[in-house]
């Protein structure tokens, strides 16, 4: 009899669908922008997640436009069958996964777009077990977590996660480390950070859509008051 050689590590990124992506970048974006924008970012994080050899599978978890990112990648897919709820449906992933005998997950935001390869391994050597976080600045949330086994806490993102997930990890028992790098600290969810992004080394796809889109030209024409919202 063959016995199947476990996945050891995997990849998960939810993927909210693009139309509703990127909300609050309306006073400087239309939605079709917005859309745009949200699915550059995806596809630079996955480039940077599979370039980095560091994780068995990469999985997309979301509606239609994930969908169709992952078959176009040739990446797996899981249907989050409309549920809004974020965390309900991250635990039930994650949840499906330790059953698959896999043995540490990592979730990542889809719009980190200046992440690169060595970033993500930089990650990943520096989890040993329990729980690794790394926090965004702007809000305390939670840019990047690896946890092992997969299902062992509860998930909690949204603002001030970080901590929540520190806290769900000391009641489910398992040792955790909050490390603060700086390729996960800031995500793009406003005018500021757009304007901010138009200064960095992003990845191909949201350098190519910032370019054609004349991002930098534009925002530096809106006046102050559409970076600040």
């Amino acid at each position: 009899m063959t016995t199947r050689t476990p996945t050891t590590r995997v990849a998960l990124v939810p993927v909210k669908a693009f139309a509703l992506a990127k909300g609050r970048l309306a006073p400087v974006l239309n939605a079709d922008e917005r859309a745009g924008l949200a699915e550059a970012m995806l596809r630079d994080v996955i480039a940077a997640v599979t370039g980095a050899g560091a994780v068995d599978r990469l999985i997309l978890l979301g509606g239609d436009d994930a969908r169709r990112v992952a078959d176009d990648l040739g990446l797996s897919w899981v249907d989050d069958n409309g549920d809004p709820e974020l965390n309900r449906v991250l635990d039930r992933a994650a949840d499906a996964l330790a059953t698959q005998r896999v043995q540490t997950l990592l979730v990542l935001p889809g719009d980190l777009p200046t992440l690169q390869s060595p970033d993500v391994a930089a990650l990943l050597a520096c989890h040993r077990n329990g729980l690794t976080i790394s926090p965004a600045r702007s809000d305390g949330g939670t840019n990047a977590l690896v946890v092992s086994p997969p299902g062992a806490m509860a998930f909690g993102f949204g603002p001030g996660s970080a901590r929540r997930h520190l806290a769900h990890a000391l009641t489910a028992g398992l040792p955790a480390q909050n490390l603060a790098l700086e390729a996960f600290a800031r995500d793009i969810d406003r005018p500021a950070d757009l304007h901010w992004l138009c200064g960095q080394a992003s990845g191909e796809n949201t350098a190519r859509w910032l370019q054609t889109h004349d991002i930098e030209q534009r925002l530096g024409d809106s006046g102050q008051t559409a970076l600040q919202a």
